[in-house]
């Protein structure tokens, strides 16, 4: 749940800790139920030979389980359906860029076209033409504070650059950063939202997540007792989601305890990388859906099999990059599964 290296909960266990048998075949029932929202509480499992000696751990094999539950992961003939003819907008750090990757690489099984965007930037290629993902960066930190545009200004800016906009689920607005973020963003998200006569499109909040936990010369450091008011912080904002009536994903739960794989750099601060590759997609997919890293809870252990085979028909086309980190992976699992958690696809899911 948290590692000892940064306690963020005292009263709580860190490190590894051993887990019963009966909770083992509790999670590996066919009947689990799906998680309802996207901060249910969780731990990272790993197969270990000795809690007490890390080495004998198959880090490969590790993945997040929600207490109780476990979240559908779709297939992309699912995604597509559940995505098609919408249009989602993502506003905030690289944090939410990697998720927003993560998304377009799932959606067409290729990742064609990468840079590190730093101001606001339309893909229409996405799911053959039928979604369309926009994104715009925030905060600008590399502007001046008395010149920087303020939040309402830039989600105005990237909400009007995107229309016409339906007032419905249609519309997909994902909020979030690694440590701006605090409730009264929500309170101008809901102003403009009713200003612009959106209340009604689906909302979700990626929440605060750990890092910045080394101190390095021109980074931005935070010490533990900062990282723990950053917890409090991070409750109040759940809170604030839900008072909204917005979808949440809790990625501060989800990075407590793997905050040691956040990549620090001056620009680059985040739990996943972009990377060339000169393998092809069919590689790429593959391999994704047969690690573990990709499970969130229990999916590939009912995982149907025309499920299987519909993911082992791919093409074999190129893709020139890939989206790479298995935190990152985790939330961005969730965020979709949160994205068409009304739909058809999810009863599905549950079925099989």
């Amino acid at each position: 749940m948290q590692d000892c290296g940064l306690l963020i909960q005292p009263e709580e266990t860190c490190g590894l800790q051993p887990i019963s048998s009966d909770y083992i075949e509790a999670i590996s029932q066919p009947g689990l139920k799906t998680c309802l929202s996207g901060d249910t509480k969780g731990q990272w499992i790993v197969p270990c030979l000795s809690c007490s000696d890390n080495r004998t751990c198959d880090w490969r094999e590790i993945t997040w389980q929600p207490h109780n539950c476990h979240y559908g992961v779709l297939t992309k003939p699912q995604l597509q359906q559940c995505l098609g003819g919408r249009k989602i907008l993502f506003i905030g750090d690289s944090t939410n860029r990697g998720i927003m990757y993560y998304l377009i690489e799932r959606l067409n099984e290729t990742f064609q076209e990468w840079q590190k965007v730093h101001g606001t930037k339309f893909y229409h290629n996405v799911n053959g033409g039928k979604t369309l993902v926009s994104y715009s960066y925030y905060p600008q930190f590399w502007i001046s504070p008395s010149l920087r545009p303020t939040f309402e200004k830039a989600l105005e800016h990237l909400l009007q650059r995107s229309h016409p906009l339906e007032n419905t689920s249609q519309t997909v607005l994902v909020v979030g950063g690694v440590q701006w973020l605090n409730s009264n963003h929500l309170q101008i998200i809901h102003k403009v939202l009713k200003r612009e006569n959106l209340l009604n499109i689906l909302v979700i909040i990626k929440t605060l997540g750990i890092g910045f936990h080394l101190p390095v010369d021109g980074v931005h450091f935070l010490t533990q007792s900062e990282v723990q008011n950053l917890w409090k912080e991070n409750l109040i904002i759940l809170e604030a989601a839900k008072k909204y009536g917005y979808e949440v994903v809790d990625t501060f739960t989800i990075t407590m305890g793997r905050y040691k794989e956040f990549l620090q750099g001056t620009c680059g601060c985040h739990f996943h990388e972009v990377v060339k590759s000169k393998l092809s997609k069919e590689y790429h997919f593959l391999k994704m859906n047969r690690s573990r890293n990709h499970i969130v809870g229990k999916y590939f252990s009912n995982q149907s099999k025309v499920q299987r085979r519909q993911q082992d028909s791919v093409t074999n086309v190129q893709s020139p990059y890939h989206v790479r980190g298995p935190v990152n992976q985790v939330c961005s699992e969730i965020l979709l599964s949160r994205m068409c958690a009304s739909e058809r696809i999810v009863q599905t899911l549950q079925k099989d």
